[in-house]
Protein backbone atom coordinates (compact mmCIF):
# COMPACT_ATOMS: atom_id res chain seq x y z
CA UNK A 1 0.00 0.00 0.00
CA UNK A 2 1.33 3.44 -0.95
CA UNK A 3 0.95 6.37 1.44
CA UNK A 4 2.60 8.93 -0.82
CA UNK A 5 1.09 10.16 -4.10
CA UNK A 6 2.76 8.68 -7.17
CA UNK A 7 3.65 12.16 -8.46
CA UNK A 8 6.28 12.61 -5.69
CA UNK A 9 7.85 9.16 -5.90
CA UNK A 10 10.62 9.86 -8.40
CA UNK A 11 14.23 10.07 -7.18
CA UNK A 12 16.47 13.08 -7.78
CA UNK A 13 19.14 12.93 -10.45
CA UNK A 14 22.53 11.76 -9.20
CA UNK A 15 23.80 15.37 -9.41
CA UNK A 16 20.78 16.88 -7.59
CA UNK A 17 20.75 17.72 -3.91
CA UNK A 18 17.48 17.05 -2.07
CA UNK A 19 16.22 18.14 1.33
CA UNK A 20 12.82 16.82 2.40
CA UNK A 21 11.44 17.88 5.80
CA UNK A 22 8.64 15.96 7.51
CA UNK A 23 6.79 17.38 10.51
CA UNK A 24 3.20 16.24 11.17
CA UNK A 25 2.76 18.58 14.16
CA UNK A 26 4.45 16.38 16.73
CA UNK A 27 7.71 15.12 15.33
CA UNK A 28 10.41 16.12 12.88
CA UNK A 29 12.59 14.33 10.34
CA UNK A 30 14.87 15.42 7.50
CA UNK A 31 15.76 13.22 4.51
CA UNK A 32 18.76 14.32 2.43
CA UNK A 33 20.19 13.23 -0.89
CA UNK A 34 23.77 14.49 -1.19
CA UNK A 35 25.44 13.99 -4.60
CA UNK A 36 28.67 12.06 -4.23
CA UNK A 37 27.63 10.83 -0.76
CA UNK A 38 24.14 9.33 -0.95
CA UNK A 39 20.99 9.37 1.17
CA UNK A 40 20.74 10.21 4.86
CA UNK A 41 18.16 10.70 7.60
CA UNK A 42 18.33 13.21 10.45
CA UNK A 43 15.87 12.41 13.30
CA UNK A 44 12.60 10.58 12.91
CA UNK A 45 8.90 10.92 13.60
CA UNK A 46 5.71 8.89 13.58
CA UNK A 47 2.30 9.77 12.17
CA UNK A 48 -1.05 8.06 11.60
CA UNK A 49 -2.93 7.78 8.33
CA UNK A 50 -6.26 6.15 9.12
CA UNK A 51 -5.41 3.15 11.28
CA UNK A 52 -1.87 2.81 9.95
CA UNK A 53 1.07 4.14 11.99
CA UNK A 54 3.88 5.27 9.70
CA UNK A 55 7.47 6.42 9.96
CA UNK A 56 7.52 9.08 7.19
CA UNK A 57 11.27 9.05 6.37
CA UNK A 58 11.31 5.24 6.18
CA UNK A 59 8.10 4.94 4.16
CA UNK A 60 9.24 7.73 1.82
CA UNK A 61 12.43 5.92 0.83
CA UNK A 62 10.85 2.47 0.70
CA UNK A 63 8.11 3.71 -1.62
CA UNK A 64 10.56 5.67 -3.79
CA UNK A 65 12.81 2.60 -4.12
CA UNK A 66 10.43 -0.41 -4.02
CA UNK A 67 12.93 -2.87 -5.54
CA UNK A 68 16.50 -2.03 -4.52
CA UNK A 69 17.04 0.38 -1.62
CA UNK A 70 20.26 2.43 -1.74
CA UNK A 71 22.39 2.36 1.39
CA UNK A 72 22.01 5.22 3.85
CA UNK A 73 25.22 7.21 4.15
CA UNK A 74 24.17 8.48 7.60
CA UNK A 75 21.45 8.30 10.24
CA UNK A 76 21.63 10.99 12.92
CA UNK A 77 19.76 11.57 16.20
CA UNK A 78 20.15 15.20 17.27
CA UNK A 79 18.84 15.11 20.87
CA UNK A 80 16.72 13.04 23.30
CA UNK A 81 13.27 14.55 22.68
CA UNK A 82 10.59 12.03 21.74
CA UNK A 83 9.38 14.13 18.80
CA UNK A 84 12.82 13.64 17.24
CA UNK A 85 13.56 9.96 18.04
CA UNK A 86 10.19 8.20 17.63
CA UNK A 87 10.41 5.71 14.79
CA UNK A 88 14.20 5.77 14.60
CA UNK A 89 14.46 2.17 15.81
CA UNK A 90 12.32 1.17 12.80
CA UNK A 91 14.60 3.14 10.46
CA UNK A 92 17.69 1.46 11.92
CA UNK A 93 16.19 -2.00 12.14
CA UNK A 94 13.97 -2.25 9.06
CA UNK A 95 15.68 -0.25 6.33
CA UNK A 96 16.87 -2.93 3.87
CA UNK A 97 19.63 -1.00 2.10
CA UNK A 98 22.22 -0.92 4.88
CA UNK A 99 23.58 2.01 6.89
CA UNK A 100 27.12 3.39 6.68
CA UNK A 101 27.19 5.85 9.62
CA UNK A 102 25.15 6.17 12.82
CA UNK A 103 25.59 9.34 14.85
CA UNK A 104 23.98 10.83 17.92
CA UNK A 105 24.36 13.81 20.22
CA UNK A 106 27.19 13.75 22.75
CA UNK A 107 26.11 13.21 26.33
CA UNK A 108 23.98 10.83 28.38
CA UNK A 109 20.89 12.44 29.75
CA UNK A 110 18.41 11.98 32.55
CA UNK A 111 15.94 10.21 30.28
CA UNK A 112 18.47 7.57 29.29
CA UNK A 113 19.38 6.98 32.94
CA UNK A 114 15.76 6.73 34.10
CA UNK A 115 14.91 4.21 31.36
CA UNK A 116 18.03 2.20 32.19
CA UNK A 117 17.13 2.07 35.90
CA UNK A 118 13.57 1.02 35.06
CA UNK A 119 14.93 -1.79 32.92
CA UNK A 120 17.13 -3.10 35.72
CA UNK A 121 14.16 -3.26 38.11
CA UNK A 122 12.06 -5.23 35.64
CA UNK A 123 14.87 -7.58 34.60
CA UNK A 124 14.42 -10.53 32.29
CA UNK A 125 14.13 -9.97 28.56
CA UNK A 126 11.73 -7.05 28.87
CA UNK A 127 12.58 -4.13 26.56
CA UNK A 128 10.95 -0.81 27.40
CA UNK A 129 10.12 1.53 24.55
CA UNK A 130 11.80 4.84 23.79
CA UNK A 131 15.47 5.66 23.81
CA UNK A 132 16.51 2.19 24.99
CA UNK A 133 15.17 0.74 21.74
CA UNK A 134 16.85 3.46 19.70
CA UNK A 135 20.22 2.94 21.40
CA UNK A 136 19.99 -0.82 21.00
CA UNK A 137 19.15 -0.40 17.33
CA UNK A 138 22.22 1.85 16.98
CA UNK A 139 24.36 -0.83 18.62
CA UNK A 140 22.98 -3.46 16.25
CA UNK A 141 23.67 -1.21 13.25
CA UNK A 142 27.25 -0.80 14.47
CA UNK A 143 27.60 -4.60 14.72
CA UNK A 144 26.45 -4.83 11.10
CA UNK A 145 29.28 -2.52 10.05
CA UNK A 146 27.97 1.03 10.52
CA UNK A 147 30.47 3.54 11.84
CA UNK A 148 29.26 5.03 15.14
CA UNK A 149 30.07 8.58 16.21
CA UNK A 150 28.94 11.00 18.92
CA UNK A 151 28.50 14.56 17.79
CA UNK A 152 29.57 17.73 19.54
CA UNK A 153 30.78 21.14 18.31
CA UNK A 154 32.94 20.86 15.18
CA UNK A 155 32.67 17.06 14.93
CA UNK A 156 32.81 15.94 11.30
CA UNK A 157 30.04 13.60 10.10
CA UNK A 158 31.73 13.10 6.72
CA UNK A 159 34.25 14.98 4.56
CA UNK A 160 35.25 14.26 0.96
CA UNK A 161 37.66 16.26 -1.18
CA UNK A 162 37.69 16.97 -4.89
CA UNK A 163 34.65 14.83 -5.78
CA UNK A 164 33.63 15.04 -9.43
CA UNK A 165 29.91 15.82 -9.89
CA UNK A 166 28.29 15.62 -13.31
CA UNK A 167 27.67 19.05 -14.94
CA UNK A 168 29.32 20.84 -12.03
CA UNK A 169 32.91 19.66 -11.74
CA UNK A 170 35.03 18.92 -8.70
CA UNK A 171 33.85 19.96 -5.25
CA UNK A 172 34.59 19.32 -1.59
CA UNK A 173 31.69 17.91 0.46
CA UNK A 174 31.44 18.28 4.22
CA UNK A 175 28.88 17.84 6.98
CA UNK A 176 29.86 19.09 10.42
CA UNK A 177 28.09 19.41 13.77
CA UNK A 178 27.92 23.01 15.03
CA UNK A 179 26.73 22.08 18.53
CA UNK A 180 26.42 21.21 21.41
CA UNK A 181 29.16 23.26 23.02
CA UNK A 182 31.29 21.92 25.87
CA UNK A 183 29.51 24.33 28.24
CA UNK A 184 26.10 23.06 27.09
CA UNK A 185 27.11 19.45 27.83
CA UNK A 186 28.55 20.47 31.21
CA UNK A 187 25.41 22.39 32.16
CA UNK A 188 23.25 19.43 31.17
CA UNK A 189 25.27 17.08 33.39
CA UNK A 190 24.95 19.55 36.28
CA UNK A 191 21.17 19.45 35.90
CA UNK A 192 21.32 15.65 35.89
CA UNK A 193 23.36 15.57 39.11
CA UNK A 194 20.97 17.96 40.85
CA UNK A 195 18.05 15.75 39.86
CA UNK A 196 19.68 12.81 41.68
CA UNK A 197 21.16 14.89 44.52
CA UNK A 198 19.30 13.23 47.43
CA UNK A 199 19.87 9.50 47.92
CA UNK A 200 16.72 7.52 48.59
CA UNK A 201 14.30 10.13 47.25
CA UNK A 202 12.46 10.34 43.96
CA UNK A 203 14.13 11.81 40.91
CA UNK A 204 13.46 15.53 40.55
CA UNK A 205 12.24 16.19 36.99
CA UNK A 206 14.17 18.79 35.03
CA UNK A 207 12.57 21.23 32.64
CA UNK A 208 11.71 19.43 29.39
CA UNK A 209 13.34 22.13 27.26
CA UNK A 210 16.65 21.48 29.05
CA UNK A 211 17.22 18.62 26.60
CA UNK A 212 17.62 21.24 23.88
CA UNK A 213 20.94 22.18 25.50
CA UNK A 214 22.63 19.18 23.88
CA UNK A 215 20.82 19.46 20.54
CA UNK A 216 22.98 19.05 17.43
CA UNK A 217 22.82 21.68 14.68
CA UNK A 218 24.36 20.54 11.39
CA UNK A 219 25.98 22.31 8.46
CA UNK A 220 26.23 20.70 5.02
CA UNK A 221 28.46 22.33 2.37
CA UNK A 222 28.57 21.05 -1.21
CA UNK A 223 29.26 22.98 -4.42
CA UNK A 224 27.67 26.44 -4.19
CA UNK A 225 25.10 25.27 -1.65
CA UNK A 226 25.13 25.37 2.12
CA UNK A 227 22.35 23.93 4.28
CA UNK A 228 21.91 24.47 8.02
CA UNK A 229 19.74 22.09 10.02
CA UNK A 230 18.90 23.82 13.30
CA UNK A 231 17.30 20.88 15.17
CA UNK A 232 16.00 22.30 18.49
CA UNK A 233 18.98 24.55 19.20
CA UNK A 234 17.85 27.60 21.16
CA UNK A 235 19.16 31.14 20.95
CA UNK A 236 21.29 30.59 24.07
CA UNK A 237 20.55 31.48 27.68
CA UNK A 238 24.23 32.33 28.16
CA UNK A 239 27.13 33.03 25.81
CA UNK A 240 28.51 29.51 25.75
CA UNK A 241 25.26 27.71 24.93
CA UNK A 242 22.94 27.45 21.92
CA UNK A 243 23.40 29.70 18.90
CA UNK A 244 25.43 32.14 20.99
CA UNK A 245 28.08 29.45 21.50
CA UNK A 246 28.04 28.51 17.81
CA UNK A 247 28.62 32.12 16.73
CA UNK A 248 31.42 32.67 19.27
CA UNK A 249 33.26 29.45 18.39
CA UNK A 250 36.52 30.46 16.68
CA UNK A 251 36.53 27.24 14.66
CA UNK A 252 32.98 27.72 13.35
CA UNK A 253 32.78 27.88 9.55
CA UNK A 254 30.89 30.65 7.79
CA UNK A 255 27.17 30.35 8.56
CA UNK A 256 25.71 31.69 5.30
CA UNK A 257 22.94 29.45 4.05
CA UNK A 258 20.99 28.55 0.95
CA UNK A 259 18.40 26.63 2.99
CA UNK A 260 17.74 26.63 6.75
CA UNK A 261 15.71 24.03 8.60
CA UNK A 262 14.55 26.48 11.27
CA UNK A 263 15.46 25.83 14.90
CA UNK A 264 12.95 24.70 17.51
CA UNK A 265 9.82 24.74 15.37
CA UNK A 266 10.19 28.41 14.48
CA UNK A 267 9.72 29.54 18.08
CA UNK A 268 10.99 32.80 19.52
CA UNK A 269 13.55 31.09 21.76
CA UNK A 270 15.06 29.36 18.71
CA UNK A 271 15.46 32.62 16.78
CA UNK A 272 18.88 34.25 17.18
CA UNK A 273 19.12 37.54 15.22
CA UNK A 274 22.93 37.38 15.00
CA UNK A 275 22.81 33.86 13.59
CA UNK A 276 20.26 34.93 10.99
CA UNK A 277 22.44 37.89 9.98
CA UNK A 278 25.13 35.33 9.18
CA UNK A 279 22.67 33.05 7.34
CA UNK A 280 21.81 36.04 5.11
CA UNK A 281 25.41 37.09 4.31
CA UNK A 282 25.15 35.97 0.65
CA UNK A 283 21.38 36.16 0.18
CA UNK A 284 18.24 35.46 2.13
CA UNK A 285 17.84 31.66 2.43
CA UNK A 286 14.80 29.43 2.07
CA UNK A 287 13.42 28.66 5.55
CA UNK A 288 11.61 25.40 6.38
CA UNK A 289 9.68 24.94 9.64
CA UNK A 290 8.32 21.82 11.28
CA UNK A 291 5.48 22.97 13.58
CA UNK A 292 4.79 21.75 17.11
CA UNK A 293 1.28 21.24 18.47
CA UNK A 294 1.02 19.68 21.90
CA UNK A 295 -1.34 20.58 24.72
CA UNK A 296 -1.63 24.36 24.85
CA UNK A 297 1.58 24.86 22.85
CA UNK A 298 1.23 25.78 19.19
CA UNK A 299 4.43 26.72 17.34
CA UNK A 300 5.26 28.77 15.40
CA UNK A 301 3.15 31.73 16.45
CA UNK A 302 2.13 34.43 13.98
CA UNK A 303 4.82 36.82 15.24
CA UNK A 304 7.42 34.04 14.85
CA UNK A 305 6.42 33.57 11.21
CA UNK A 306 6.54 37.34 10.66
CA UNK A 307 10.14 37.42 11.97
CA UNK A 308 11.18 34.59 9.66
CA UNK A 309 9.56 36.19 6.62
CA UNK A 310 11.76 39.25 7.17
CA UNK A 311 14.97 37.22 6.89
CA UNK A 312 13.99 34.54 4.36
CA UNK A 313 13.34 34.46 0.63
CA UNK A 314 10.64 31.81 1.08
CA UNK A 315 9.10 30.18 4.17
CA UNK A 316 7.61 26.68 4.16
CA UNK A 317 5.78 24.87 6.97
CA UNK A 318 5.43 21.09 6.89
CA UNK A 319 1.86 20.95 8.23
CA UNK A 320 -0.95 23.46 8.58
CA UNK A 321 -2.47 23.70 12.05
CA UNK A 322 -6.27 23.47 12.23
CA UNK A 323 -7.92 24.36 15.51
CA UNK A 324 -11.46 22.98 15.70
CA UNK A 325 -13.79 24.97 17.97
CA UNK A 326 -16.63 22.44 17.81
CA UNK A 327 -15.69 20.19 20.73
CA UNK A 328 -18.85 18.13 20.32
CA UNK A 329 -17.26 16.70 17.18
CA UNK A 330 -14.77 14.84 19.42
CA UNK A 331 -16.21 14.59 22.95
CA UNK A 332 -19.53 13.66 24.62
CA UNK A 333 -21.76 16.53 25.75
CA UNK A 334 -21.00 15.97 29.45
CA UNK A 335 -17.22 16.15 28.85
CA UNK A 336 -17.54 19.36 26.82
CA UNK A 337 -19.64 20.99 29.53
CA UNK A 338 -17.03 20.08 32.13
CA UNK A 339 -14.25 21.53 29.99
CA UNK A 340 -16.09 24.78 29.36
CA UNK A 341 -16.96 25.14 33.05
CA UNK A 342 -13.26 25.13 33.93
CA UNK A 343 -11.92 27.14 30.96
CA UNK A 344 -12.99 30.25 29.10
CA UNK A 345 -12.54 28.54 25.77
CA UNK A 346 -11.20 25.29 24.37
CA UNK A 347 -10.14 24.06 20.96
CA UNK A 348 -8.98 20.75 19.51
CA UNK A 349 -5.98 20.40 17.21
CA UNK A 350 -7.22 18.42 14.22
CA UNK A 351 -4.73 15.79 13.04
CA UNK A 352 -3.41 16.22 9.52
CA UNK A 353 -4.73 14.02 6.73
CA UNK A 354 -1.90 12.79 4.58
CA UNK A 355 1.87 12.93 5.05
CA UNK A 356 2.71 16.53 4.34
CA UNK A 357 6.30 17.53 3.65
CA UNK A 358 8.44 20.25 2.13
CA UNK A 359 10.89 19.18 -0.59
CA UNK A 360 13.56 21.29 -2.26
CA UNK A 361 15.86 19.95 -4.97
CA UNK A 362 18.76 21.87 -6.44
CA UNK A 363 21.74 21.58 -8.74
CA UNK A 364 25.07 22.28 -7.09
CA UNK A 365 25.37 25.70 -8.73
CA UNK A 366 22.36 26.75 -6.63
CA UNK A 367 19.76 26.46 -9.39
CA UNK A 368 16.53 25.22 -7.79
CA UNK A 369 14.90 22.40 -9.75
CA UNK A 370 11.94 21.80 -7.42
CA UNK A 371 10.02 23.65 -4.69
CA UNK A 372 7.33 21.30 -3.39
CA UNK A 373 4.88 21.64 -0.51
CA UNK A 374 2.88 18.42 -0.36
CA UNK A 375 -0.44 19.06 1.43
CA UNK A 376 -1.01 19.69 4.30
CA UNK A 377 2.38 21.40 4.03
CA UNK A 378 2.39 24.86 2.49
CA UNK A 379 4.52 27.82 1.50
CA UNK A 380 3.59 30.80 3.67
Amino acid sequence: MSFFPEKVLFPPADNELEISVFGPGYGESVVLHVPGVGWGIVDSCVTKIGKAQLVPPLNYLLEMFPSISPSLAFVILTHPHEDHYRGLEEVLGKYPGGIQRVCRYDGDGIRELKVYLAQQRVGGNYVSRGLVNVFRAMNEAEKRGAKFRRLTEMTTVFELENIEIREFGATDIRMVALSPSARSCQKYVEMLLKAFAVVGKLTVPIDDEAHNLISVALLLKIGDIQIILGSDVESGAEENTGWKAIILNRDCPSLWASIVKVSHHGSQNGFNPSAWEKHCEKKRPVAIISPFWQGNTVLPKKEDLDNLKQVSSKVGITANVKLEKNLYKYYPREVVRGLLNSARSARVVEPARGIGFIRVRSLLNGQITEFRAESPALWC
